[in-house]
């Protein structure tokens, strides 16, 4: 198959991962605020942020068993139909434990979605031009993710316009993914639940990629509520969660650039000590009225949260044999995916019980105790020269699913350290 005819058949699965990022964009963006004008309390709406990650972990390890007896397209076909009525769904005021089983299906179908398309591009790029393609995944995901948020800027958060749209997001992938003409490509493997071979190859590695989840995944999630806890308006409210989107998009390389040069968990502790300073700036300066300010402030934020992935991919790497590398990223996801399931409910407490600042307070501390782990490991371990370290990768902000690790190009850089 030419290179050419390759790059064609990228372009539906691209095109159909789009549209559902963008409908995933808008659906969380306004699904809390949603939630809250309906009088769900905010402890309530972590629950629902909760439901969603144990989807999501749950989808990543069973996928591939739908995707061998169906096959990709109808698998894909039965992720977004899923994925667009249950977002339906949520137009019926549901209580709420409705609600937090409507989001488990929910978390089930993105994640079921993104193992089918990733797999799927596994079998369709070229080694030649992997990591372009790659690259370029990561940059569709977060343009796209974006620009779903920036639609809710114009939709009323308690009307049923988003949901409509947000579920026609998920239909509209079906185009595109549905037209593929490609033999069927290798079933992904089945994830195996084990995040003890995570930490046992790299405890600094597992312990970023657990850090994500608890902070930039919650976030995330929870993000609406911290804005209407500072009084801003819908529109502010989206503007600031697009904000911290772009600031993990354009920091993402430059610190992973910089980790290929430095001793990663150096590179990691600077990153925590840069998380705990601008937890402390928003404690500090609550509450910030100035909105340019306040954007600014979410762009690091933003930045230095979701760099914490990759850079713990990398290190983890870096310690890993290369048959490892599939699974020990894979555990890596679902250590990001139990942060993401723990956060929300702790975080929403600590909103609650302290105000605003309630989330930067929780993120001071886990920034705080992640400093002192990573610290104290680099004392521990011995330095052994000789080593080799693997090439920054660029990841989707959200991480999507294991399937993702079967294709990233990994490549050794140069001599360096192993621990």
């Amino acid at each position: 198959m030419g290179d050419a005819k390759r790059v064609r058949d990228v372009l539906p699965p691209l095109a159909g991962s789009a549209l559902a990022a963008s409908g995933s964009g808008l659906l969380h963006t306004l699904l809390p605020l949603r939630l809250l004008q309906l009088g769900y309390a905010p402890s309530d709406i972590g629950w629902v942020a909760t439901a969603y990650s144990a989807g999501f972990l749950a989808g990543c390890m069973g996928t591939a068993v739908l995707i061998r007896s169906v096959g990709h397209v109808r698998a894909y076909g039965a992720f977004a139909a899923v994925a667009a009525l249950t977002i339906l769904a949520f137009d019926v005021f549901p209580p709420l434990p409705v609600m937090i089983a409507l989001f488990v299906c929910t978390g089930v179908a993105s994640s079921g979605l993104s193992v089918v398309t990733e797999s799927w591009l596994s079998e369709l790029s070229a080694p030649a031009w992997r990591g372009r393609l790659l690259t370029a995944y990561v940059l569709l995901l977060a343009g796209f993710y974006g620009l779903g948020q920036l639609m809710a800027l114009g939709l009323d958060a308690s009307g049923s316009r988003m949901l409509m749209i947000a579920a026609g997001c998920y239909v509209a992938a079906l185009i595109p993914v549905s037209a593929i003409d490609v033999v069927s490509p290798t079933p992904p493997q089945t994830v195996r639940l084990d995040l003890t071979t995570a930490f046992r190859v790299s405890p600094v590695g597992a312990m970023s990629c657990l850090y994500t989840g608890l902070i930039s995944s919650t976030f995330g999630s929870i993000g609406p509520l911290y804005a209407t806890a500072l009084g801003l308006r819908q529109p502010g409210m989206v503007l600031l969660m697009a904000a911290v989107q772009i600031g993990g998009l354009a920091l993402q390389w430059p610190l992973g650039i910089l980790s290929d040069r430095l001793d990663r968990r150096w590179v990691l502790v600077g990153m925590s000590l840069g998380a705990v300073a601008i937890a402390a700036a928003f404690i500090g300066l609550e509450p910030v009225t100035n909105l340019p300010l306040l954007l600014a402030m979410c762009a690091i934020f933003g930045g230095i949260a979701e760099s914490f992935y990759p850079v713990g991919v990398a290190q983890a790497n870096d310690r890993a044999e290369p048959a490892q590398y599939v699974p020990v990223s894979s555990n890596l996801l679902l250590l990001w995916g139990a942060g993401g399931a723990i956060g929300p409910v702790v975080s929403t407490a600590a909103l609650q019980r302290i105000g605003a600042g309630g989330f930067f307070w929780y993120m001071l501390v886990i920034s705080a105790c992640f400093t002192v782990f990573t610290v104290s490991r680099i004392w521990m371990v011995t330095r052994r020269e000789g080593g080799s370290c693997e090439e920054f990768v660029p990841y989707p902000n959200p991480p999507t699913s294991p399937a993702l690790f079967e294709w990233v190009p990994f490549k050794k850089l140069h001599d360096g350290d192993e621990t």
